[in-house]
């Protein structure tokens, strides 16, 4: 990732919100499982018993594909807002138009993957259950929290930084402050800017 984005500061930030994810994901299920905060909802795959334990093969299992969805939405969106900025818009108003741009589509394949996950939570194995809670509750964290709101956050605190060493282009002031955005192709063939 640092080499496809020329960057330090990208792949680390990268590490970081996936390491939220995985930190958070894996915490719930030690309350879930293990602790037994969801007894009160009477959903029989979500009881403990007092000396309940969480299964060794559910975060083994599951922590590839949180690192694997969470790095491949990341990709997605980081991407995008690199064509922004490079098309010459501003910092922020790139981390905007991208999130703009990408935001359906992340949060529709969230859907679709918390949908096909969560259909697993409804088996009598304690395993898969577990294995389906982890993945379903990731999935929906890394849709709606980290993607959409921590990831342009830590982009925004970082600013022009969020691409060192990699040398961007000065964006334009008219570009911050259009409605609506054009693809960033059709800003690089606009005269003004060759």
């Amino acid at each position: 990732m640092g080499i496809f984005f020329r960057s330090i500061v990208t792949p680390l930030r990268s590490v970081l919100s996936i390491s939220l994810t995985v930190a958070y994901v894996f915490g719930l299920s030690v309350l879930v499982f293990q602790k037994g905060i969801l007894n009160w909802t009477g959903v029989h795959s979500w009881e403990t018993a007092d000396d309940a334990e969480l299964s060794w093969l559910a975060p083994i299992m599951s922590f590839s594909i949180i690192v694997g969805l969470g790095l491949d939405y990341d990709v997605f969106l980081i991407s995008r807002v690199l064509e922004f900025r490079l098309a010459g818009y501003g910092h922020k108003s790139s981390i905007l138009f991208g999130l703009n741009a990408t935001g359906g589509i992340i949060t529709a394949a969230g859907i679709i993957m918390a949908v096909a996950f969560g259909g697993l939570m409804l088996t009598s194995s304690p395993a898969l259950c577990q294995w389906a809670f982890i993945l379903t509750s990731a999935v929906l964290l890394d849709t709606f929290v980290i993607r959409t709101l921590v990831v342009p956050i830590l982009m925004g605190y970082t600013g022009e930084y969020s691409w060192w060493p990699r040398q961007l282009p000065n964006h334009h002031e008219r570009f911050a402050y259009e409605a609506l955005s054009p693809q960033p192709t059709e800003a690089l063939l606009q005269p003004d800017l060759l």
